[in-house]
């Protein structure tokens, strides 16, 4: 090779390395620093503003939510609106919540079914601020980020259109079931426009916190049910709303609140024992019983009980949630008439939450089968 082509080749190496270290860096710099934090004012894919602004239409008003990390400092939120389809329209604030809230109801002057005079449909467009304890806000409002900024950081905005929703759903709740809660709406009366259903829930922390719901499902027409199984102890409280929604995104929404009951666990499956002689030369025997698991996420054990020559039930040991078998070592027979005969096994399952009677909750009996 000529000196002037391995100078050729190296410099083309340095510089596509050059050009590669300068792009590792900006990707760096962009993925890691200008968009790690979205309350950060730098960051150029919200400019500060919380991030996942989402508007839900209703009959003259329009929901809005946002994302609320729980970071400390916040002291409120604030929401601005302006009207598309006018010249030149500013945003101005309709209202402010304080955190930890991410919701806010709009019902100042709006107006359903907005049109401009061509038939074109108008909307509201929104966008939200943060205030911290100090009482900044960002974005600031007074200096917002200038389109022709270089980089351009984005405020973003959304824009919903208030419509006559269709009917509101009547939900009522199903028979009680453990870690689950099942809400139904049967006989609902569909509007020619209808879209979906949603539903949405917070859990009701019985303080004065404003709730903080979350978009949980969208069951189709055909499914007018919705079962809750996101609970690990009997008695959380959880706010629903069921909404049904237009084609247009309107929503018509039903509130009810509801606890999980406190019912015992499934009774435990295929339990068996396994009679296990320990010696030819006298009667003792090791009990080996096996059972399927539970799958509840409360559960906090199981109860082994065997019963005496006169029917009474024996408490035995208790075993741990993650058990599936145990044995008995050293066992007696009972004396039955005038024979001997091994003992019977019974096993139940118990959740980590007493019963309505402050006792362990506990499941069904069932008698283990031999095998």
């Amino acid at each position: 090779m000529r000196p002037f082509d391995r100078l050729f080749n190296g410099k083309i190496a340095v510089l596509s390395l050059s050009v590669l270290f300068t792009s590792i860096l900006f990707s760096a710099c962009t993925s890691s620093e200008d968009f790690a934090n979205p309350l950060d004012p730098e960051n150029l894919r919200t400019s500060g503003a919380p991030d996942g602004l989402t508007l839900y239409a209703g009959d003259k008003q329009v929901r809005v939510t946002w994302d609320d990390t729980g970071q400390e400092g916040i002291k409120a939120y604030r929401i601005y609106r302006r009207s598309t389809g006018e010249t030149d329209t500013e945003f101005t604030q309709v209202g402010a919540i304080d955190a930890p809230a991410n919701e806010f109801i709009d019902t100042q002057n709006l107006e359903n079914d907005r049109r401009d005079a061509s038939g074109r449909v108008l909307a509201y467009e929104y966008r939200i601020t943060y205030v911290d304890i100090n009482g900044v806000e960002t974005p600031d409002p007074a200096n917002p980020p200038a389109e022709d900024e270089e980089p351009l950081r984005v405020w973003k905005t959304a824009l919903a259109t208030p419509s006559v929703p269709p009917p509101v759903p009547t939900v009522t709740l199903g028979d009680p079931t453990d870690l689950t809660i099942k809400l139904f709406w049967e006989g609902y009366e569909f509007p020619y426009d209808f879209s979906i259903f949603r539903v949405y829930a917070a859990l009701d922390t019985e303080d004065d916190k404003p709730l903080r719901f979350k978009l949980v499902a969208e069951p189709k027409r055909d499914r007018l049910y919705y079962f809750d199984h996101d609970f690990k102890v009997d008695g959380t409280r959880k706010v629903y709303r069921v909404a049904g929604v237009d084609e247009f995104g309107a929503e018509a929404i039903t509130t009810i609140t509801a606890a999980v009951p406190n019912v015992p666990p499934a009774p435990p499956k295929n339990v068996r024992v396994r009679y296990l002689p320990r010696s030819l030369f006298n009667t003792k025997y090791d009990a080996f019983i096996s059972w399927t698991p539970n799958t509840e996420l409360d559960l906090a054990g199981y109860q082994l009980y065997t019963k005496d020559a006169a029917g009474k039930l024996l408490p035995r040991p208790a075993v741990g949630p993650k058990d599936r078998s145990f044995t008995i070592p050293g066992e007696d027979p009972i004396l039955v008439g005038q024979s001997l005969e091994f003992k019977r096994y019974y096993i139940t399952a118990f959740d980590n939450t007493s019963g309505p009677d402050g006792r362990r909750d506990e499941s069904a009996l069932v008698e283990a089968q031999s095998q």
